[in-house]
């Protein structure tokens, strides 16, 4: 058989065969009139050649050239010419977001409550055990780590987190209630 793939019959019979020849010659005697129509569109040289791999890409992995009924240069080009425009209402989309997009504001308090909260908070980390104070303490007040107060205090770090987590939960009780 002949691989006169200028013939679109042919060509589309060697693609459903899975010809990689047939694929080379279509992507070598396409892609250049392709990417200048995506360019033409999107005016984004970067863009119109990943565009085009694209297409190129999807037509060998999906088989899409099996579904094609009407010429495959007519399919080509539409299907370049949909992708450039989908983009471009892609960019215009993410563009009118960002130009409309107000971040949230951060629920903002009041000196009286920030300085009431402290109050309770420091209310809650005076009730707790002495030593599961002053591991609290150390490591948020302090900043040290579990074994800078391992080392300070004579205990294993195991005991440090046993302290904390106790610290923790009755902190957790102790502001559930207050709150």
């Amino acid at each position: 058989m002949s691989n006169n793939y200028s013939d679109n019959a042919i060509l589309l019979k060697a693609l459903s065969r899975k010809d990689l020849k047939a694929f080379e010659y279509l992507y070598q005697h396409s892609r250049n009139r392709l990417y200048v129509l995506a360019l033409s569109i999107l005016r984004d040289e970067d863009a119109a050649r990943d565009l085009t791999q694209d297409l190129f890409i999807d037509l060998w992995y999906f088989r899409i050239f099996e579904t094609i009924s009407i010429s495959l240069n007519a399919y080509l080009f539409q299907s370049v010419r949909n992708r450039a425009y989908n983009y471009k209402d892609k960019i215009r989309t993410q563009d009118k977001l960002k130009q409309n997009y107000v971040p949230h504001e951060t629920e903002t308090y009041y000196p009286l409550e920030n300085e009431e909260l402290g109050k309770i908070i420091h209310r809650a980390i005076n009730r707790l055990p002495k030593m599961a104070g002053q591991v609290f303490r150390m490591q948020y007040i302090d900043k040290l780590t579990h074994a800078e107060i391992a080392e300070k205090l004579g205990i294993s770090k195991y005991t440090v987190s046993n302290h904390m987590d106790r610290a923790l939960k009755k902190l957790r009780a102790e502001l559930k209630k207050s709150l």
